[in-house]
């Protein structure tokens, strides 16, 4: 045994002398980077598996030196706490969703206020020419954006079929943040805020009359075992998510890293991804919706007119709170409509 450890020594030794490097202990190695990502989708929506995606490629790209950890469904923060979790650190990468917007980050926000987009590939076309104005908001509070996408367009679970403007009043409708309150509130309903994570059993329960959300997470998050009516206003032609890292953390990892998580993200054709796949997901819930038992309540053009006109008492409101940033974001989003 001591002659064993004599002949290490003497080829370590031997090995520097001739100017090689010994071998590193396994323990000394450097561990790999670990960030955690935070999403409140189900594990089998779109998101989560694209991030999925994204993740192994970062590590096969890094060759271990560098992993992305996916807690689906708000499973390490709750909804309201991955905004401040990316802001303060506690999480290096994330989704910045403009549903769940604060005063904080409140101009993001300017796509979705009610009926400003109509459909996916509407939203999608001023959002590409917004990115340049979410990256410098997104820079401000200290987070890096790497990729623009959305979720699909905004809906309405109910118990009872809401077909008309006047069928809104007085109805209890969850909202999921400012501009869902503000229309919700334009068109006579009363708005309730609550998590994603806890709709199914205010559903199931009937807190709520019905729910603002988009119609693809009908059988991901189970609500047509507690909703049977779906109603499609399109109050948003999307809601928007924007995929960030926190800037100190981006900036603490090296060069070669960070070329890593861009280039992974390119691979996996990451946002072009997550456009197909909200349309993808969005027709199938379409025609998925009668064979789960949900009736498909369309308004008519003249209702939705109707809700259009109420909804801008939301924009001002927005607008009030929004400040300078917001105003010129509205009219960045105004020129790209066309409008």
């Amino acid at each position: 045994m001591k002659k064993l450890a004599c002949l290490s020594v003497a080829v370590a030794v031997l090995t520097l002398i001739v100017g090689g490097t010994a071998p590193v202990p396994v323990d000394a190695q450097a561990k790999p980077v670990v960030w955690n990502l935070p999403h409140v989708a189900a594990p089998t929506y779109y998101h989560i598996i694209n991030l999925n995606a994204f993740a192994a490629k970062v590590k096969e790209k890094s060759g271990g030196r560098m992993e992305i950890r996916v807690h689906p469904a708000s499973s390490l923060y709750p909804q309201q706490e991955i905004l401040p979790s990316l802001l303060d650190g506690r999480s290096e990468i994330g989704p910045v969703l403009s549903g769940y917007l604060t005063d904080v980050l409140l101009e993001l926000g300017v796509l979705e206020l009610p009926f400003m987009t109509s459909s996916l590939e509407e939203h999608r076309k001023a959002q590409q020419t917004l990115k340049p104005f979410f990256a410098e908001q997104l820079g401000k509070k200290g987070l890096k954006l790497l990729t623009a996408h959305a979720w699909p367009s905004q809906q309405v679970f109910s118990h009872q079929p809401i077909p008309t403007v006047a069928d809104w009043k007085g109805k209890k409708i969850r909202v999921y943040g400012a501009d869902s309150s503000n229309i919700t509130r334009s068109l006579g309903g009363v708005p309730v805020n609550i998590a994603f994570g806890e709709l199914y059993t205010a559903l199931e329960k009937k807190t709520v009359d019905g729910a603002i959300t988009s119609a693809t997470n009908a059988e991901p998050m189970k609500f047509f075992e507690v909703s049977k009516v779906i109603n499609y206003w399109f109050l948003a032609g999307a809601s928007g998510e924007w995929l960030v890292a926190n800037q100190k953390a981006w900036d603490g990892l090296p060069k070669e890293l960070q070329q890593v998580v861009l280039d992974a993200l390119k691979e996996v054709r990451f946002e072009d991804k997550e456009w197909e796949d909200a349309k993808a997901f969005e027709e199938r819930a379409l025609k998925r919706f009668p064979e789960i038992g949900m009736t498909v309540v369309s308004p008519s053009k003249e209702e939705i007119e109707k809700a259009r006109k109420l909804s801008h008492a939301a924009w001002d409101t927005w607008l009030s709170r929004s400040g300078p940033d917001g105003k010129r974001g509205m009219d960045l989003a105004l020129k790209a409509l066309g409008r």
